[in-house]
């Protein structure tokens, strides 16, 4: 199999990897290994991940003892729709002693187009310190970076990548040099499941580096999902004040906006994200909100244009579609409506309120067969909330 460096349609279903060790100390590093190669397959490989590592359970530091067998893997790879298979095991020396002072890793690559066989690579990597007891963990961030290097030409062989066209320089790109802050940092994203555990973490891990963007946005966007709407503007405003000129100040920009317009400050919110796409003229998200700012003022053709900037850049954007085609209901363009929202069906054909925009639009064109099937699947998908309610007082007037 191979695949071009950069190809964006290509997806990498990334499996945990299975350890000789439990504990906190084991988890962390299987963690911390799994962001550095998520980041170098998107940023130095410009490939998808799926991420198919094992969730927490309440809050359970979870270790597999074995690694997955190769059948698992082909059934779960099939069901994510993955090319590329990458699962392994963690060996942790010494053996069976609370000190550990070293690591064989083997990395098991599987490509969806060979049915037969799997293969295999070893790296060996003694740039970590840890004691299982106190669970302390030291780790050399730079020799990370070394290893997930290690690991992506081995893969780039593997699949047929062009070495030529990989950024090595990119694997670490929006991490911390500093382990206490990597370690805080993915203890809150990928171990602690209570959502203020996992902000006291990311706040640990901007106290230990300040300049460390990714704790910051994290931090923001839980705020902002518990209505927190002060307290995310006051830390975005600090981050803003830190990282400008940074990779993620857009992202800051674009959080700050949500916060800005939370509390009720319309204008400077759609000042915010102006300014977040002077930096970044593609930036999606900031344009999505940039159009339901002005779609809530009753400004539509402003509210259109945005939707459809988005959609030039990234024709599969469901909530653009979504969003524009409600748009133009409301404005009574029908026909467009009706485009927007089988579009939107295609990419998310489970959404009642679709089905209940896509009914109303035919209908108010005469089309009242298709309208009649659009509304009754509304309502089959909502038979008892307000999708599934309207759709059915529309049947209704209907037939008559």
């Amino acid at each position: 199999m191979a695949i071009e460096a950069g190809k964006n349609d290509v997806n990498v279903a990334l499996f945990q990897f299975a350890t000789n060790a439990a504990g906190k100390v084991p988890a962390m590093f299987e963690n911390i290994l799994a962001l550095y190669i998520m980041n170098a397959l998107k940023k130095a490989a410009g490939l998808q991940v799926v991420d198919l590592t094992t969730p927490v359970r309440d809050g359970e530091i979870l270790s597999l003892a074995r690694a997955f067998s190769e059948d698992e893997i082909r059934e779960a790879s099939r069901r994510a729709g993955a090319d590329v298979s990458l699962w392994g095991t963690l060996h942790f020396t010494p053996d069976g002693s609370p000190l550990i002072d070293g690591l064989e890793v083997v990395m098991t690559v599987l490509a969806a187009d060979d049915r037969e066989t799997t293969e295999e690579r070893c790296f060996a990597f003694d740039a970590l310190r840890g004691d299982v007891r106190a669970g302390i963990l030291e780790l050399d961030t730079a020799a990370m970076e070394d290893l997930v290097e290690e690991m992506l030409l081995a893969l780039a062989d593997i699949i047929g990548l062009e070495r030529g066209k990989l950024h090595m320089e990119r694997i670490g790109e929006g991490l911390s040099h500093s382990d206490r802050a990597i370690g805080y940092f993915v203890y809150a994203l990928r171990i602690a499941a209570d959502p203020e555990v996992k902000l006291r973490f990311y706040l640990k891990a901007i106290a230990a580096d300040t300049g460390f963007a990714l704790p910051y946005t994290n931090a923001a966007q839980l705020l902002l999902g518990q209505g927190r709407y002060g307290e995310a503007m006051r830390l975005l405003l600090r981050a803003e004040s830190r990282l400008e000129g940074g990779g993620l100040e857009p992202d800051v920009l674009n959080l700050l906006g949500v916060a800005t317009m939370h509390m009720g400050m319309w204008d400077e919110a759609v000042r915010v994200w102006e300014r977040a796409l002077e930096l970044h003229p593609e930036h999606i998200e900031t344009m999505c909100n940039l159009a339901a700012a002005h779609s809530m003022r009753e400004m539509p053709e402003e509210a259109e244009e945005y939707y459809g900037r988005v959609l030039s850049l990234k024709d599969d954007y469901p909530l653009a579609w979504f969003s524009l085609g409600k748009l133009q209901a409301r404005g009574e363009k029908y026909e467009e409506a009706e485009a927007s929202m089988r579009r939107y069906i295609e990419l998310c054909p489970g959404d009642p309120w679709a089905y209940y925009i896509l009914g109303t639009s035919l209908l108010k064109q005469g089309k009242e067969g298709e309208a009649e099937f659009s509304l009754a699947k509304a309502v089959q998908l909502d038979p008892d909330g307000e999708a599934g309610t309207q759709a059915r007082l529309e049947l209704q007037g209907l037939k008559g």
